[in-house]
């Protein structure tokens, strides 16, 4: 999700959240939009490994977010992650319902729906304008 708008750049059903659905994910934004600057998680172990409970986390990702300029930001605090988490719920709570609607019961009929239908719409409803003018992303 954009920070600056709201704008979700990728979304897509997997048999497992992970390292690679996260890389998948990553590489769908940059194909499409460019390279960022930020990319702001939670402390996933797909993302990070701690240590130490409640410690500081070592980067799983940081070599290849480095080697694309990437900075990765580690969530620490609750309200850090509200609004994607908030995002997450809204779209679990709907995403089902609309699948049920559409009479689709498979991972690629639910993934080209998310593609073509779910995603353009939730982005066109709820995306709002950037404060200043141009992108962030690098082609």
């Amino acid at each position: 999700m954009d920070d600056a708008t709201g704008n979700h750049l990728s979304m897509f059903f997997c048999d497992e959240e992970g390292t690679a659905s996260s890389f998948h994910g990553i590489g769908q934004a940059i194909a499409r939009h460019g390279l960022f600057s930020v990319f702001y998680t939670d402390r996933g172990s797909h993302y990070f490994h701690t240590p130490e409970s409640g410690g500081k986390v070592d980067k799983n990702m940081g070599r290849a977010l480095k080697n694309l300029g990437i900075k990765h930001i580690a969530a620490y605090s609750p309200e850090a992650r509200g609004r994607s988490e908030r995002a997450f719920r809204t779209h679990q709570g709907r995403i089902q319902q609309e699948l049920a609607k559409a009479g689709i019961a498979n991972m690629a009929d639910a993934n080209r729906y998310l593609e073509q239908a779910y995603l353009p719409q939730h982005n066109a409803k709820f995306m709002v304008s950037a404060s200043a003018e141009g992108t962030a992303f690098i082609p």
